[in-house]
């Protein structure tokens, strides 16, 4: 999934922070389910579940990439792929990289470089939202989209399709996100983010800040804004 790595073994991710409570689901060799904490500085192998409890965080590494995961939520990788089923996660990658992304009925192709925010919605698909980066979004149906700074994109269905987009206040999103502002090692890619910031206002002068709540279901999303008009 990631290139170049320097680790020993290609398929682990090293975790390289934790803040919580967070769980390895591993398996018994009658194939039970068997939990097992996850530690700092552990390493994370391939097609193994990992179930974050209320208020944790944890972070994972490797050459050229960093995927940062929120509370309450359950996240797996393997080979080109990650999969979360429930919550949300940051993945930052350094280098231009073919990956899917998918979630409990939804999944996408994404083809660059970039950093973004992925977090689930109940209908089982998940938004995207990009905060910087080059690439294209591919979905199973439908024409792709470029990845572009700040546009929340709706994943919706299965096989999946893109939803609506929208702008996304990227300042405001920095100050209130855990992903980005809660862990001790600044992003590889921050510089790049504020360059985002610092364009998308210029862009977006003078318009609301936005942010989107929910889709219960692909023909309900749930919207709510934040913050004023820009009047000077």
């Amino acid at each position: 999934m990631f290139s170049n790595p320097n680790q020993e073994n290609n398929d682990t991710l090293l975790c390289s922070y934790l803040f919580g409570d967070t769980w390895l689901i591993g398996k018994t060799k009658e194939g039970n389910p068997s939990p097992l904490i996850l530690e700092e500085n552990s390493t994370l192998h391939l097609n193994t579940p990992v179930h974050s409890k209320e208020g944790a965080l944890c972070e994972f590494i490797r050459e050229g990439c960093v995927i940062r995961l929120g509370a309450k939520s359950i996240f797996e990788y393997s080979e080109n792929m990650i999969s979360l089923s429930k919550g949300s996660m940051l993945v930052c990658l350094e280098e231009t990289s073919d990956i899917t992304i998918e979630s409990e009925y939804s999944r996408i192709q994404v083809n660059g470089r970039f950093t973004a925010i992925i977090e689930c919605t109940s209908n089982g698909g998940f938004k995207l939202i990009p905060l910087e980066g080059r690439g294209q979004i591919i979905p199973e149906q439908g024409e792709p989209k470029d990845i572009f700074r700040g546009r929340l994109t709706m994943v919706l269905g299965s096989p999946s399709k893109l939803g609506n987009a929208y702008d996304i206040d990227l300042l405001l999103l920095l100050k209130s996100s855990r992903l980005i502002n809660s862990f001790p090692t600044p992003l590889p890619s921050m510089k790049r983010i504020s360059l985002s910031i610092y364009a998308q206002q210029l862009r977006l002068k003078g318009k609301f800040n936005a942010l989107i709540g929910d889709a219960p279901t692909d023909d309900n999303l749930q919207m709510w804004a934040f913050g004023e008009e820009d009047t000077k």
